[in-house]
């Protein structure tokens, strides 16, 4: 423990309890650590259950001063003894160069830890799934981060998906802890900040009451879907070979059909269009023989409820026949 005891634990007890699940009590963790509102209350949660966990701060060299900030954070992980990995970069403005750059960053550590821990909030999670929603996305896939999940080959763990901004904000300022603030948060040139910042408090505005609730409801309702239609489809026989990739279709109702196909389209590197995937579906409900699309690297053929992956050369674009 590093000396204070607040009156309020909220977000200890929801971090503890999390804990008591998931960690073997035995192995490091390791805390994606930006300095930040979010992962400094989730740092400081892991200290009260006596949790000393590594953390891992990713420099993306995007602002002059990140440098000092960087060095600030390994005098405070140093002052409070946990162990500090960090790096520079130098890429891009580009959110998801950045992201696969931090995640890789963080897989170089964990082999000595059980899990990495980051601290993703309710409102975060708010925020994906409405941005899901008007992207498009299919129903299965609205639930966005999930507190246990594996990404990049390693454990992810999300204790505070259930803790609203607000808890965080004030778990902070009971403790007396100054996090860093990142300008780019509220930088409106980025979607984040503007969903944060104009949409979300238009929206409740709007509606006359909090929408974040009901968003991350969505999202557990959602992850359910998930994982009924994975069981669903678990028994279905997918034969693999050479020539690339077959299924038996039949039995199956639509909606399982659709996430069977997403499925494997996902295990192949490529994105079925809501089109094309409704055109494949029609196909099979309507017994189709030897109808044929090409997509990218792949000939898919359907035949009387069967649908069939072929590899094809790099070289061929999309056509329908």
């Amino acid at each position: 423990m590093y000396g204070i005891t607040p009156q309020n634990r909220h977000v200890t007890s929801l971090t503890q309890q999390f804990l008591n699940v998931h960690w073997d009590r035995k192995s490091s963790l390791l805390l994606g650590y930006s300095g930040g509102p979010d992962s400094k209350a989730l740092l400081y949660a892991l200290l009260e259950n006596d949790v000393k966990p590594s953390l891992a701060h990713v420099d993306h060299g995007w602002r002059e001063e990140s440098a000092d900030e960087a060095e600030v954070l390994r005098k405070e992980a140093a002052k409070l003894g946990c162990p500090f990995y960090t790096i520079r970069l130098n890429l891009p403005k580009k959110e998801d160069v950045a992201r696969n750059a931090r995640f890789t960053f963080f897989a170089s550590q964990i082999p000595s830890h059980q899990a990495l821990l980051l601290a993703h909030q309710a409102d975060d999670l708010a925020e994906t799934v409405l941005k899901r929603i008007l992207e498009g996305a299919h129903l299965p896939h609205l639930s966005g981060m999930q507190e246990v999940s594996e990404q990049y080959g390693m454990p992810i763990w999300r204790p505070f998906l259930k803790v609203r901004r607000s808890e965080i904000l004030e778990f902070l300022n009971d403790r007396s802890l100054e996090p860093m603030l990142d300008p780019s948060n509220v930088d409106p040139a980025y979607l984040r900040s503007r969903m944060r910042l104009e949409i979300f408090p238009f929206l409740n505005e709007t509606f006359g009451k909090q929408t974040t609730e009901n968003l991350v409801l969505l999202s557990e309702r959602a992850l359910e879907l998930k994982s009924y239609l994975d069981r669903k489809v678990a028994s279905v026989k997918v034969q693999r070979g050479p020539w690339g990739t077959f299924v038996d279709l039949e039995g199956l109702e639509r909606l399982e059909r659709r996430h069977l196909l997403q499925n494997l389209a996902r295990q192949e590197s490529y994105v079925l269009g809501r089109e094309l995937l409704e055109t494949l579906l029609n196909w099979v409900e309507q017994n189709l023989e030897k109808k044929h699309l090409i997509v990218k690297t792949k000939k898919i053929i359907v035949d009387k409820g069967r649908v069939f992956f072929f590899s094809l050369s790099a070289k061929d674009s999309f056509s329908t026949f």
